[in-house]
């Protein structure tokens, strides 16, 4: 399943996806200066760990750039406020809130089919 925000962002090599600063910058819709402070710290609590690729940039000069993979790009969004970063952090809590309910349920229903095994295996020994 793909988040709505991330349909056709970034750049794809086979199934990954790779976003440079400035893509990130136009998704959470942000000033350079804030995400830039972002990744700083990011990168200090070892949180991401940025790519460097070679790009040509206008001026026929190859230059090193920074990407970042999508799990970076969702690290960044969840320490941001802008609106579209508040989404995502939305739809990861519901995520996190979706599977911790299927966990209980699972929890649930694997204590059940014990005791029942259990009481099962009582009664046998009883008949014996």
């Amino acid at each position: 399943m793909e988040l709505e925000i991330f349909k056709g962002f970034g750049i794809r090599t086979g199934n990954e996806i790779h976003a440079s600063r400035i893509q990130v910058e136009e998704l959470y819709d942000i000033p350079s200066t804030t995400l830039l402070d972002n990744i700083k710290r990011l990168k200090e609590d070892g949180l991401i760990n940025p790519t460097e690729i070679r790009v040509v940039a206008k001026d026929a000069k190859q230059r090193l750039q920074e990407v970042y993979d999508i799990d970076e790009v969702i690290a960044i969004g969840l320490r941001l406020r802008s609106d579209k970063a508040i989404y995502l952090q939305k739809y990861a809590v519901s995520l996190i809130k979706n599977d911790l309910k299927k966990l209980e349920n699972d929890k649930k229903m694997l204590e059940l089919e014990l005791s029942y095994a259990w009481n099962k295996s009582d009664q046998n020994s009883l008949y014996r």
